[in-house]
C-alpha cells in the first residue's frame, strides 16, 4: 500500500512538473507611449537639463542651492545622474500607466514633474551675481564677493 502510495505521488509530481515545463506565455502586446507622452517626457528632460545648467550658473556666481543637499548640488554630473534618474523613472512609471490603461495619469504626472521643476530652473538664471559685501543685505547674495552684476 506504501509503494502505490509513493507511485501516486510520483505522477501527480511529474504531471505538474510538465503542466509548469510546457506552459506557453501569453504575448501581450508591450506598452507604447503616444507622442503626447513623448512630448511631456522631452519638456521634462530639458526643464532638469535647464536645472542643471541654472543652478550650476547660479552657484558660480556666488548663490547656493536652497534645496538641494550640497553633494548634488555643487557636482554638476551628479546632479546630472540624478536628474536623469528622475527622467528614466518618470519613462518607466509612464509605461506602466499606459499598460494598464491610465494615460491620463502618466501625463499628469509628468506635467507635474515639468511644472515643479521648471520654475527654479528659470528662477536661478535671474539671481544676482554676488561680488561686493556692501551690497550683500540689499540684493540677498548667500556668498558675497565685491559688487553686484545683474546678468
Amino acid at each position: 500500500m506504501g509503494d502505490e502510495v509513493s507511485k501516486l505521488i510520483a505522477v501527480l509530481l511529474l504531471s505538474m512538473a510538465s503542466a509548469f515545463a510546457f506552459a506557453q506565455e501569453i504575448q501581450t502586446p508591450k506598452p507604447r507611449l503616444d507622442k503626447t507622452e513623448w512630448a511631456l517626457l522631452a519638456a521634462d528632460a530639458g526643464a532638469r537639463g535647464l536645472d542643471i545648467y541654472s543652478t550650476h550658473w547660479a552657484e558660480s556666481a556666488g548663490n547656493k542651492e536652497a534645496t538641494l543637499p550640497p553633494f548634488s548640488a555643487n557636482h554638476s554630473p551628479v546632479m546630472a545622474l540624478y536628474s536623469g534618474g528622475i527622467v528614466a523613472t518618470q519613462y518607466y512609471v509612464a509605461r506602466k500607466l499606459f499598460a494598464h490603461h491610465h494615460r491620463r495619469l502618466a501625463y499628469v504626472l509628468t506635467a507635474a514633474d515639468i511644472s515643479i521643476t521648471a520654475p527654479y530652473a528659470v528662477h536661478n538664471l535671474f539671481l544676482p551675481v554676488c561680488v561686493a559685501p556692501s551690497v550683500y543685505l540689499s540684493t540677498g547674495c548667500q556668498a558675497p564677493v565685491s559688487g553686484v552684476v545683474y546678468r
